[in-house]
């Protein structure tokens, strides 16, 4: 798989997502070897976006920020963005716009809270299974 095959194939894939012309939970890629997996990491941060490599549950792409957040995300196991925001030392709307994007690249599983509500949606995060689902390629 040649950068320019990857470049080309997740680039439209990726555009093809935010159309809404593709319907999938996260983006999860398995099977990759090292040189795969450095050309998917290039055409990923070219275009700042990120994907869970499936085999190592490793980010990919533009994943500077999010690395620390996909850490503490796995250290606390089940959470919630506050739980999130406290632990990082950030903004709750700053964990919303990381958790967000993990669970967009499918490292990230989010459903509605049952608990409460205090004037808005409230959701529950925790890694996403490590089987793939929908998003898997």
């Amino acid at each position: 798989m040649t950068n320019s095959f990857v470049d080309e194939f997740l680039g439209k894939f990726y555009l093809l997502l935010a159309a809404g012309d593709v319907s999938a939970d996260g983006v999860r890629l398995v099977g990759l070897d090292e040189e795969t997996r450095e050309g998917v990491t290039v055409c990923l941060e070219r275009r700042k976006q990120v994907a869970v490599d499936g085999d190592t549950h490793e980010l990919l792409g533009d994943a500077s920020i999010l690395a620390g957040t996909y850490e503490e995300a796995r250290r606390l196991g089940d959470f919630r963005a506050a739980e999130l925001a406290e632990a990082l030392g950030i903004s709750l709307p700053n964990a919303n716009n990381r958790l967000r994007r993990l669970v967009e690249a499918g490292a990230l599983y989010r459903e509605r809270s049952a608990g409460p509500q205090r004037g808005g949606k409230e959701f529950t995060y925790r890694l996403a299974a490590a089987g793939g689902g929908r998003g898997a390629m």
